[in-house]
């Protein structure tokens, strides 16, 4: 396995591979024309798909799936290659749970469609459903936050005029907490006492 010719960023390679390198790599191993790579053939492509899928992973968010696709195309030692698809998920670079959470939540087709779509991706069946289920308890939370936002809102509202102490115990009683009160009384009676009742 000789080097026929190094050019920028590739060396071609008597096996008709064309290696995609960064210049690190080609300084790193002193690669030079004419030079039998053959024992240093794996670390070379290990390195230099680690390099290029953090590149690949900066330009857009990918599975698992894609990214080993996208690498098997610059490179043929598909060991290397998934070798470091494996590593890059060890690292965090990619995690196809929080792939799938982001891309049910920014999709408003049906579940169906969404589920096939992450299906074709290389997603397991597993990982989708997961992910469908986090999404759907989250925005339950965050419905049931958002109307008792509403409601404390609606009740501070209707109930300015009742003297600060009453109100704040009568909401308190009706499950709200001490500091949820303040910080929305505060929006409402900006130049109110509630300042210094905060401090108290």
């Amino acid at each position: 396995m000789i080097i026929e010719k190094i050019q920028k960023n590739k060396i071609y390679l008597s096996t008709e591979e064309i290696l995609d390198i960064s210049p690190l790599i080609k300084q790193r191993y002193n690669l030079k024309v004419n030079e039998n790579i053959e024992s240093l053939y794996d670390d070379i492509s290990y390195e230099a798909s680690i390099e290029k899928g953090i590149f690949l992973l900066s330009l857009k968010d990918r599975t698992k799936k894609e990214l080993f696709l996208k690498l098997k195309e610059k490179y043929r030692n598909m060991r290397m290659v998934e070798k470091a698809v494996l590593k890059l998920e060890e690292l965090g670079y990619i995690n196809d749970f929080n792939y799938a959470t982001l891309y049910i939540k920014s999709k408003k087709y049906g579940k169906k469609k969404v589920f096939y779509s992450l299906f074709q991706k290389g997603l397991s069946k597993e990982i989708i459903e997961d992910a469908f289920i986090y999404v759907e308890e989250n925005e339950r939370e965050e419905n049931i936050k958002s109307f008792e936002e509403e409601k404390l809102e609606k009740l501070i509202l209707k109930n300015l005029k009742k003297d600060e102490k009453k109100l704040i115990q009568y909401l308190i009683r009706q499950g709200f907490e001490l500091n949820e009160i303040l910080r929305k009384m505060k929006e409402f009676n900006k130049n109110s006492r509630f300042f210094d009742l905060e401090g108290e």
